[in-house]
């Protein structure tokens, strides 16, 4: 499958993907929560993150994040892959084992979220962006809890460093990532460019979800990023 990201350039996509990260309210739009229930939380900086040059301002939110001008990523990286979209993803470390959904705007233009149904308690592949093992980050996100109680990404905060993230394609290939660093970024100072850029010529992963649930509003005021990369395929 032939993604946008390949049709309209990698510099082309960033400013796409950045705009469509601030169109939706940065990032995640939260499901209302009839019973909340505490989601592992992240130490505010653990591994270190690229800011890069295309990060620019955006890439210092509210003491959540080092904004050290680092690589990104740690160790090895593998070749890069042609397009073909996710299936399946497996994180071991928190026991996630969920199909992937094509996921892309809603109707009013911001970032979709699987939505209450069969689907919601699976995770999504942001279809404007690559797909896994192709250069640049490719977003895959998912609910942190429902009204139903905790979703595919609830204990997404449990995540560290050197953890591995295996993704199948619908190629039959396993894209396998090694995590580079976690962050909590609040969404009023939410680091676009650094989530949805840094290296374009890496293949890399984000997985995203919310974080920080305030009872007093009802609402989630964070989100959750995990950083990889790219360290291996097999079929």
């Amino acid at each position: 499958m032939r993604n946008r990201f390949a049709a309209t350039g990698r510099r082309g996509a960033l400013t796409l993907l950045a705009l469509v990260a601030v169109a939706a309210g940065l990032v995640l739009v939260v499901v209302a929560v009839a019973a909340q229930q505490s989601a592992p939380r992240p130490p505010r900086a653990v591994g270190r993150i690229d800011p890069s040059p295309t990060a620019g301002a955006a890439a210092n939110p509210r003491a959540s994040a080092s904004a050290d001008p680092v690589p990104a990523v740690s160790g090895p990286t593998s070749t890069p892959l042609g397009a073909s979209r996710p299936v399946r993803i497996t994180i071991p470390r928190i026991g996630v084992r969920s199909p992937v959904l094509p996921i892309g705007l809603a109707d009013d233009g911001t970032l979709a979220v699987p939505q209450p149904g069969p689907d919601l308690d699976k995770a999504a592949w942001f279809q404007n962006s690559p797909t896994p093992g192709q250069p640049g980050p490719s977003i895959i996100e998912g609910h942190v809890d429902s009204d139903q109680g905790p979703s595919v990404f609830f204990r997404l905060g449990d995540v560290r460093p050197h953890d591995t993230v295996r993704v199948l394609r619908r190629d039959g290939v396993t894209a396998v990532f090694t995590v580079d660093a976690v962050r909590d970024f609040q969404k009023r100072s939410f680091p676009t460019s650094v989530v949805y850029g840094g290296d374009l010529h890496t293949p890399q992963l984000r997985l995203i979800t919310c974080s920080d649930f305030d009872a007093t509003i009802r609402h989630h005021v964070g989100n959750e990023v995990v950083f990889a990369h790219l360290t291996s395929t097999h079929r």
